[in-house]
């Protein structure tokens, strides 16, 4: 049974539970963090949730503001524990970030008094349907994904003008990347970080090169170079130490750790994955490599970056799922000149800044636009 509809504006003190969906991918986890810090100051009575699917949560445990993580498992058998359990939870206040067809089940499922989502979702489970942030906060610009996500808590009242992307150190991962780099021979001094791999082709730009990249800006000798590889990436951990000599080569760390690693680090090299959020999180400045995603979403948020993409494609950013471009696929990624990447990632190790976007036009954003 649903309780009592609540109305806006709503009054904090109303709300003792919300629940944020936002299923999948570490980066666009990442990127609700702003909202959720900025609900949890104006409702600090209120327990937060969030409901992920596993193997996404251990970013949620990095934030002080979320109070419990539910996880929505795979199969049957997981979708009806879910199901059962934000139900269980009772929250005041659902609030979809996601849009998917399990996100807004989940939603209806939790009986809140009160459900919000994005107009653009098709479903008719939301009590607030909240127009894009480019009309709300009146930006006359294209969005980014914080902002959107910003967008669906302002409706209700938060305030978010100044609301910034930030992540704690955990002091214990900060001692361990300290033991990491001095075992593997990093000196003290600039540091650059490379996320060499991501998971949609689209994105990604060839290992290859990412190596290549790795040998010139070590031997270049500006500072020191990582190359941070995930668990099941061992076939490119060895390629790596075989093919990027004078480069330093991590794997495995736990996302506390890379969290760690990127704050300590001088420059973040990274396509469109978690490396650029990470940098956003940490103020590091950031090349960001974008291919068929959009980077006027997803762009290191709030923070001195530059954009490298290959121009005058009329199909990108298309997603990054399947290519139609028969003549020259993925000429959007694989399109990225490798001198380009490395002369400007060089630069910005040197502490130069070519093409560097403003973060101060960035991030702070005002509350919705009036009339």
């Amino acid at each position: 049974m649903r309780r009592k509809r609540l109305s806006l504006p709503l009054d904090p003190s109303a709300v003792r539970r919300a629940l944020f969906v936002r299923l999948r991918r570490f980066g666009d986890t990442i990127l609700m963090a702003p909202a959720l810090a900025a609900f949890k100051a104006w409702a600090p009575e209120s327990r937060l949730g969030v409901v992920v699917q596993p193997g996404y949560s251990a970013f949620l445990d990095l934030l002080p503001y979320v109070d419990e993580v539910l996880i929505a498992g795979a199969g049957p058998g997981g979708a009806s524990r879910a199901l059962a359990e934000v139900r269980a939870w009772a929250p005041d206040v659902t609030v979809d970030f996601h849009g998917g067809s399990r996100a807004a089940a989940l939603t209806f499922a939790s009986g809140a008094a009160l459900t919000v989502g994005e107009c653009r979702f098709r479903w008719p489970v939301y009590d607030v349907r909240v127009p894009r942030a480019e009309w709300l906060f009146g930006l006359g610009r294209r969005a980014h994904t914080v902002e959107n996500h910003l967008a669906l808590v302002a409706a209700l009242g938060v305030p978010t003008a100044g609301a910034r992307l930030s992540l704690p150190v955990d002091a214990a991962a900060e001692r361990a990347v300290a033991a990491r780099l001095s075992a593997a021979g990093v000196s003290p001094g600039p540091l650059a970080v490379l996320f060499p791999t991501t998971t949609l082709r689209g994105k990604q730009w060839p290992v290859a090169r990412w190596m290549e990249l790795a040998q010139r800006l070590a031997a270049a000798a500006a500072g020191a170079v990582v190359l941070q590889f995930a668990p099941h990436e061992s076939d490119l951990v060895a390629m790596a130490r075989r093919r990027a000599p004078g480069a330093h080569v991590l794997e495995g760390l736990p996302l506390s750790e890379l969290s760690a690693l990127v704050a300590a680090s001088s420059l973040v090299v990274s396509q469109d994955s978690l490396g650029i959020h990470l940098a956003a999180a940490h103020e590091v400045p950031c090349v960001a490599l974008f291919g068929a995603t959009d980077p006027a979403r997803y762009h290191p948020w709030g923070v001195e970056h530059v954009v490298l993409r290959a121009e005058g494609l009329a199909c990108s950013p298309c997603g990054g799922r399947t290519c139609r471009t028969p003549y020259y696929p993925w000429a959007c990624i694989d399109g990225l000149d490798d001198e380009t990447v490395f002369a400007t990632s060089l630069e910005w190790l040197e502490g130069r800044r070519p093409g560097a976007a403003d973060p101060g036009a960035l991030a702070p954003i005002p509350g919705p636009a009036s009339g």
